[in-house]
């Protein structure tokens, strides 16, 4: 028979559940003050791990395709990066478009990830944008549509394409290549409470696996981009099969392919991904699509002049318009081609 707890006994565990209780919630409390803290003092609207977080928070879906992974979520707007970006109701950054051009208007579908999105960049200043504005300005009736979404790789953007691009017919489509499209499909972290809700655990999270990188344990940059095209990656052999189906689907559509290949902005003379270029190159070619390398725009130039913040060397406004000027060059011929084609004043 068990005997009942004398009562100095019951007193101490009582007590002890008690000081439990409080220190519970004294740990709550400072999370809760750290996670304040984060909020009003550390994000400032240019933290890349933080802006990240927020993109995939309130402007991504999750997507259970093993093609997709995640999308965009239709007719949603977040201010990132301290700029606006909007989402379209087939969840496109920019504004609507319509089922079909109007006749004798040229359609460009801009394909890519989160360079072609225009992360950290305005609307206006997207080489999608920019590129549309200027062949207006040289007198082309031409519309275009951005299906660029951050953390896609080539076949996550030919599933996207093919889904969402095709249906609204263009006439040309641009391809802008970039070294991490050969990635293998994302990893999603499980949506528990931190993950969904906390700026501090991201910021700390993020951090920590920096460190690893500086010390080692994980490949820096460079290896990480170097190994992604190595003879047995599988998941450069899915990208080289993507883009073979670009073609394909193109020469389906009777539409231009061109491919832009977008060069990291970390180093850019001597470029240190040269070899990676010439094999992105070969297959492009080997499709008899034509291959644009974009690094002759911005080699002269400071890397870190190009990037949207010194940590995050995605493109900036800057490196879009450097890019634009050679891409209007490159597809200014394919809407010629394309009116002469079509017999239309465009």
């Amino acid at each position: 028979m068990t005997s009942r707890p004398t009562k100095p006994q019951a007193e101490r565990i009582v007590g002890g559940l008690k000081n439990t209780l409080l220190l519970f919630g004294a740990v709550i409390a400072c999370l809760l003050l750290l996670e304040a803290v984060f909020r009003q003092f550390i994000d400032d609207g240019q933290l890349y791990e933080l802006e990240m977080w927020k993109y995939a928070r309130d402007m991504k879906i999750r997507d259970a395709r093993p093609e997709f992974g995640h999308r965009h979520r239709p007719s949603r707007e977040a201010e990132l990066m301290g700029v606006k970006v909007r989402t379209n109701t087939n969840g496109f950054r920019g504004p609507e478009i319509g089922e079909r051009a109007a006749s004798g208007v040229v359609r460009i579908a801009f394909v890519g990830d989160s360079v072609t999105l225009g992360w950290g960049v305005a609307e206006q200043e997207t080489f999608t944008r920019q590129v549309v504005d200027a062949l207006v300005r040289q007198g082309r009736k031409v519309e275009g549509f951005n299906l660029g979404i951050g953390n896609y790789n080539t076949t996550q953007e030919l599933a996207l394409f093919l889904e969402a691009g095709a249906r609204l017919r263009p006439d040309i489509i641009v391809l802008s290549y970039f070294i991490n499209d050969a990635e293998p499909m994302p990893t999603y972290p499980v949506e528990n409470l931190l993950n969904m809700n906390s700026a501090a655990w991201i910021v700390f999270s993020y951090r920590f696996d920096s460190l690893l990188r500086q010390f080692g344990e994980l490949p820096d940059w460079k290896k990480y981009y170097r190994d992604l095209y190595g003879s047995d990656a599988s998941s450069w052999q899915k990208s080289q099969e993507a883009i073979k189906r670009f073609a394909g689907v193109a020469r389906q559509l009777d539409a231009a392919l061109i491919v832009f290949n977008i060069p990291e902005l970390r180093e850019l003379k001597p470029y240190p991904f040269a070899e990676v270029t010439a094999k992105v190159r070969a297959v492009v070619e080997g499709e008899g699509v034509t291959f644009v390398d974009l690094l002759p725009s911005v080699e002269n130039l400071e890397p870190s002049s190009l990037w949207v913040t010194v940590p995050d060397p995605h493109p900036n406004g800057m490196a879009n318009t450097a890019f634009a000027r050679r891409m209007t060059e490159e597809i200014l011929p394919l809407v010629d081609q394309v009116c002469s084609k079509q017999a239309q004043g465009c």
